[in-house]
């Protein structure tokens, strides 16, 4: 069913930030700043320091901007060659770990990708924004290959969510101490060992699917 005809109740919340507000602002005063100096005929040695900085002050709050903005599934799935399939397999699959978590509202629909891929904590975060960026570089580059393959997936990205769980804490083999050691050392991994892959494997080859040969 279309999400329109279920009414505002399923509508997401907006996400509001304000940097934006921010950014107009510095915008506005270092415009006015040059004007001011326009008129003169001159800038004084503090407006000529404000001139300069507002504007790089600007860029960077726009640059945080972006940033947020990236966080978003839409944002990823933007990359229409690459990233698209996987954003539409979340509705399509029905087995892959990532669309089982969107299927049952277990992760944000706004930005699950960010989440998922996000380690525990402020570095986690960091580390995230990192490889986002670096997969905008290589998007724009053409520096990529299928299929997508993820070199490291941090089970601290499932720990952060599911440690906590009763449900998780149940389960015996995760009381398993050589288990514990195998995960957190990154020997082993939550997705495609012990439980179903995070991704299906056609969505991985981009828009053009798996060559003849490699399709199931």
């Amino acid at each position: 069913m279309n999400e329109a005809d279920l009414g505002p109740l399923f509508e997401l919340p907006a996400d509001p930030h304000y940097l934006w507000i921010a950014g107009t602002v510095v915008t506005v005063l270092a415009i006015s700043v040059l004007v001011v100096g326009l008129v003169r005929g001159r800038l004084t040695r503090a407006l000529l320091m404000a001139a300069l900085l507002l504007p790089a002050t600007a860029y960077g709050i726009g640059y945080l901007f972006m940033l947020e903005e990236s966080k978003s599934v839409e944002f990823c799935g933007s990359c229409h060659v690459t990233m698209s399939p996987l954003v539409a397999a979340l509705d399509e699959d029905t087995e892959s770990l990532a669309s089982i978590h969107w299927q049952r509202g277990a992760v944000s629909h706004t930005d699950a990708c960010y989440r998922c891929h996000s380690g525990y904590g402020i570095w986690g975060d960091v580390a995230a924004k990192r490889a986002g960026i670096m997969h905008m570089v290589r998007t724009v580059t053409g520096n990529y290959e299928f299929p997508i393959e993820a070199k490291h997936f941090n089970v601290d990205s499932c720990l952060g969510c599911h440690v906590q769980a009763v449900g998780f804490r149940e389960v015996e083999e995760h009381l398993d101490r050589e288990i514990q050691e195998e995960l957190l050392s990154g020997e082993s991994s939550c997705a495609g060992d012990c439980h179903e892959v995070a991704h299906p494997e056609t969505a991985l080859w981009g828009v053009a699917g798996p060559p003849l040969e490699e399709a199931p």
